[in-house]
């Protein structure tokens, strides 16, 4: 061999060298990068559950709302009722009496 094919291929395994080095400092970063995932993964998952949660509980609340609403709606039209029943006896009674 002569010098220029040594110095060559000195030149390669020089170049051979730091495409390997980059390789493993990609991998490197790759694994850190797929492990950050994983995690941004889990937080996304406990988000998505905590927002199903939340929205049951609202949803459990306007419920609620609706129905705290609707009885005292309730309770008012029986009242009315009750009223109303009371002044038709009275009619009844003034019918009767005459």
């Amino acid at each position: 061999m002569t010098d220029n094919d040594t110095l060559l291929i000195d030149q390669f395994e020089l170049k051979l060298r730091k495409l390997m080095d980059l390789y493993e400092d990609l991998k490197d970063r790759n694994r850190e990068l797929e492990g950050q995932l994983a995690q941004k993964d889990g937080q996304i998952a406990q988000l998505n559950s905590r927002i199903a949660s939340l929205d049951q509980s609202y949803s459990n609340l306007k419920q609620s709302k609706v129905l705290e609403v609707s009885g005292h709606d309730l309770d008012s039209t029986k009242e009315r009722i009750k009223g109303l029943v009371r002044e038709i006896d009275h009619c009844i009674q003034l019918l009767n009496s005459k």
